[in-house]
């Protein structure tokens, strides 16, 4: 049954100091400050089971919740110390194991999880009906709502054999917690926030915390302490330990050493979350990874579709092999960056030498001249064969056009080979497969990474 009162879980005639104040405006609900039972009467109340469309996040009352709230109150929830709610008489130790894996996998911030039935049984040594149960009896107290029913019917996606839809949960906070913490409420629902706390749940917090630290809390004294020393004032290092880290903390750069802002982090994240699904060889990096990668394109003010393009360009099918994908793909988009980076400062150096250099002097001129002209009667020797280079020369031929190919993706030496010698020449020279990729290479001639030299 849905109850309209902020004290939905608390039945006035069990509980005759409870009563219903005025709403303060903006607040779907709120307690009477002084109406707020006493633990013990909250440790007896009587609680309802969530059943039916109540577990639906359309029709839910508990609201959402992040991880390290939601388990404060399931631990409040699922109390068994001295002082057992019995909120719901079967969840006891095992369904705070289940909370504990579901916590472990839940999305920090949105409070985010997806079911995994059998591997949850499997990492707490469980029966499937066994987790079952319990993850039911957390629906039936409000703190797990329905997000995504899951289904086994398979989706017939292209490339797979068989695919199935998850079960996805969201983490919350049943009334009865708000209410017996003295919190109050804006909105409804999933949606509804915490907006504040009345005053008796404000001495409800602070008795929590005095009993937690044994009565020690005392205001700071202005005066000394025999038991601290002295502050050093000589300069050689700060006074007090934060004073230190504070002195110590580096600004985190990023790949190519730019001071990275939160705002230029949050564009690279969505960016990655959008780009990741597009770049099959990027799929074993997680987007934290991903999006430190991206941070440096995005902070030259590159646009969506420009880095997907370079995440093309870049792409292993085409500057490494066809088959071949990282391990750590965020590793290999940073190596990208790196070099990319080193070309430009190159280019950068020699444009800059060009436009300060001096032209050749009459004395260099004239004996250019003379070394021409004592060339122009020579005959270049035929070439006739591979016979001709010893086994070192060959060696070193196909060391440097595999080092080219892997690592700059220039096909430069053996297209000069395949041109000039002929493709039987090339491809005893260089094996069939480098001499192939190099031609499927370079018939990609759109692509602006492939440089033929």
């Amino acid at each position: 049954m849905q109850h309209s009162a902020a004290v939905c879980q608390l039945d006035p005639a069990q509980s005759g100091s409870i009563e219903l104040s005025a709403t303060p405006a903006g607040d779907t609900y709120a307690d009477n400050p002084t109406a707020l039972p006493p633990v013990h009467e909250v440790l007896t109340l009587q609680f309802e089971k969530v059943t039916g469309r109540a577990q639906e996040v359309l029709h839910t009352r508990s609201r959402r919740a992040e991880r390290r709230a939601w388990l404060r109150a399931v631990n409040w929830l699922i109390d068994t110390g001295l002082h057992p709610k019995h909120l719901h008489p079967k969840a006891k130790t095992t369904a705070l194991r289940v909370v504990g894996d579901l916590a472990r996998r839940m999305d920090y911030r949105r409070g985010i999880v997806l079911y995994d039935l059998e591997g949850t049984a499997r990492r707490l040594k469980m029966s499937v009906s066994n987790v079952k149960r319990h993850v039911a009896y957390l629906r039936e107290l409000g703190a797990l709502v329905w997000l995504e029913h899951g289904s086994k019917r398979n989706l017939r996606l292209p490339g797979r054999r068989y695919t199935g839809t998850a079960t996805i949960y969201g983490a919350a906070i049943p009334p009865a917690y708000d209410a017996a913490k003295g919190h109050r409420l804006r909105g409804e629902g999933y949606e509804a926030t915490v907006i504040g706390v009345t005053e008796a749940g404000r001495e409800q917090a602070v008795a929590a915390v005095r009993k937690s630290t044994g009565n020690r809390l005392a205001p700071p004294s202005r005066g000394g302490s025999g038991n601290v020393s002295a502050a050093d004032v000589s300069g050689k290092r700060e006074a007090t330990r934060g004073a230190r880290a504070r002195k110590s903390k580096q600004p985190r750069t990023s790949i190519l050493g730019r001071r990275v802002t939160a705002a230029v982090y949050q564009a690279a994240d969505r960016l990655a979350r959008r780009l990741r699904p597009l770049h099959n060889w990027t799929q074993r990096s997680k987007i934290s990874e991903l999006s430190w990668v991206l941070v440096d394109k995005v902070a030259e003010g590159c646009t969506e579709q420009q880095i997907n393009c370079w995440l093309r360009e870049i792409s292993p099918a085409v500057t490494v092999n066809f088959d071949w994908r990282p391990e750590r793909p965020h590793t290999y988009i940073a190596g990208q960056l790196r070099r990319d980076d080193q070309f430009r400062q190159w280019d950068a150096r020699h444009q800059a030498d060009q436009a300060h250099g001096a032209r050749p002097n009459a004395d260099f001129g004239d004996a250019l001249e003379l070394t021409r002209a004592q060339r122009a009667g020579e005959e270049l020797s035929v070439f006739d064969g591979l016979g001709d280079m010893d086994l070192e020369t060959r060696r070193r031929l196909v060391t440097d056009a595999w080092t080219a190919y892997k690592h700059g993706g220039d096909p430069s030496l053996v297209l000069a080979a395949h041109d000039t010698l002929g493709p039987v020449v090339a491809t005893q020279l260089y094996g069939a497969e480098l001499v192939q990729m190099c031609l499927a290479l370079a018939a990609n001639s759109d692509n602006t990474r492939i440089r033929l030299h």
